[in-house]
């Protein structure tokens, strides 16, 4: 049963957001003051903002990372990304809870940055 719930949760999905047109965006967990992994596949966005973030977020094309407020609480939070003249909107979810595969051991975790690309 243990395996089943690693599994379980090493196949859970980052929170994917539609914006406008039908364009996506990704984020991954986010918890007040932590940082977390945005990514914009639908377009090559210079820079990223949002209530939720400590300070102004350049993306390097179609992802990046933001740092977010220590005092934000859980919810939804408007996220908009300019892709030069175009924008494309999502919802970045904040919550308290950390998500279970940061519970694991680090070897674990090294192994899912390693497949995720977050290395």
């Amino acid at each position: 049963m243990g395996a089943a719930l690693i599994a379980a949760g090493l196949a859970a999905p980052v929170s994917v957001e539609q914006g406008e047109a039908g364009d996506a965006m990704r984020f991954g967990p986010a918890l007040p003051g932590g940082r977390v992994r945005i990514e914009v596949p639908a377009c090559a966005a210079d820079r990223v903002e949002s209530a939720a973030f400590a300070g102004e977020v350049r993306l390097g094309g179609r992802s990046g990372t933001a740092a977010l407020k220590p005092e934000i609480r859980p919810g939804s939070y408007l996220v908009i990304a300019h892709c030069g003249s175009r924008t494309v909107t999502g919802r970045l979810p904040v919550s308290e809870e950390r998500p279970w595969p940061s519970l694991l051991p680090g070897a674990l975790n090294y192994q899912m940055a390693r497949l995720s690309g977050d290395h």
